[in-house]
C-alpha cells in the first residue's frame, strides 16, 4: 500500500493541473441494477510529480517503478471513520483498479461500483459526488502519511465540488441531472473557487466524458452536447470539466427513456 500512499496525495494536490481525463460510465440493466464506473487517466501527473519531487526522491519512494493492483471497498470502508453504515454499504460491494508504469509513463485508476436498483445508484452518485464519499475523506487513512508533506495541510479544491452542484435522479425511464442553485452559490462563496477560477484563465482542460447505457432507447434529452448511438441506447456527453466553472447549467441533462 506504500505506493497508494504516496501517489493518493499527490492526486489531490494537482487536482486542477490538467492531469486528469475521466470517464463517468453508467449501465442500467432492464430489471434497474447495473454497475457505475469512473475511469481516471492520470498519465501526465507522473512527469508533474517527478518535477516536485525530484527524480531521486520519486524513485526511492517508489522503487518497482511498475504496479497493478485492485484494492476492495470493503476494505476501506470497514475501517473508515465519519462514513454512515448506509453510505458504506453503496460502496462495499465496490472496487479500485489502479494501474502505474513509469518507464511507460502509465498512471490509470478505475473505480466500479454495482448498483441493485435506480434508487441505490441515485443514492450512490449523489453520496460519491456531495463530499460524504470523496476520495479525499475515502483515502484519507491511506493518504495521512504523506499529506503534510505534499499538501501543507492548506484546503485545496476537491475535484468532487465540479459535480457536488447538480441533483442527480435516476428512475425507471428517467435519469437527471439538475444544477442546485443553492450549492452552486455556496461553492462560488468557498475559498478553493477563487483557484478554480484560475484554471479557466490559465485554459487548463479536464476532459471529461459522461456515457450511459441505457436497457431502452432515448425517447427525448435536452443537452445539446449529447451524441446517441445508432439503436439509441447509448447517451455520450464530452466536456472540459473546467468549464462547468463558468457556465454549469450547459452540462445538465435530463433523459427519458
Amino acid at each position: 500500500m506504500k505506493w497508494i500512499k504516496l501517489l493518493l496525495p499527490a492526486i489531490f494536490l494537482f487536482s486542477l493541473a490538467g492531469c486528469f481525463e475521466i470517464n463517468e460510465e453508467i449501465n442500467v440493466k432492464s430489471n434497474g441494477s447495473g454497475e457505475m464506473t469512473m475511469r481516471m487517466d492520470m498519465s501526465q501527473l507522473l512527469d508533474m510529480m517527478q518535477q516536485y519531487m525530484g527524480k531521486e526522491e520519486l524513485d526511492k519512494q517508489m522503487p518497482k517503478r511498475s504496479m497493478d493492483t485492485t484494492v476492495l471497498m470493503k476494505d476501506l470502508v470497514d475501517t473508515a471513520k465519519n462514513i454512515a453504515e448506509d453510505k458504506k454499504a453503496l460502496i462495499r460491494q465496490g472496487k479500485l483498479h489502479m494501474k502505474l508504469n513509469m518507464d511507460e509513463k502509465i498512471f490509470k485508476a478505475d473505480m466500479h461500483f454495482p448498483f441493485d436498483n435506480l434508487s441505490n445508484l441515485q443514492k450512490l452518485y449523489t453520496s460519491l459526488n456531495d463530499g460524504s464519499l470523496g476520495a479525499a475523506n475515502l483515502f484519507k487513512g491511506l493518504a495521512s502519511s504523506r499529506q503534510d508533506s505534499l499538501g501543507g495541510g492548506s484546503p485545496m479544491p476537491d475535484m468532487n465540488q465540479f459535480n457536488s452542484i447538480y441533483d442527480f435522479q435516476s428512475k425507471d425511464g428517467l435519469i437527471s441531472r439538475k444544477l442546485n442553485a443553492e450549492r452552486w452559490k455556496a461553492i462560488q462563496e468557498s475559498q478553493e473557487f477563487a483557484q478554480m477560477k484560475q484554471a479557466t484563465s490559465m485554459g487548463i482542460e479536464i476532459p471529461y466524458t459522461i456515457t450511459l447505457t441505457l436497457p431502452r432507447p432515448v425517447k427525448k434529452i435536452d443537452n445539446a452536447l449529447a451524441k446517441l448511438s445508432d439503436d439509441k441506447k447509448v447517451v455520450t456527453i464530452k466536456y472540459n470539466l473546467i468549464e462547468v466553472i463558468d457556465n454549469p447549467e450547459k452540462f445538465e441533462y435530463t433523459i427519458a427513456y
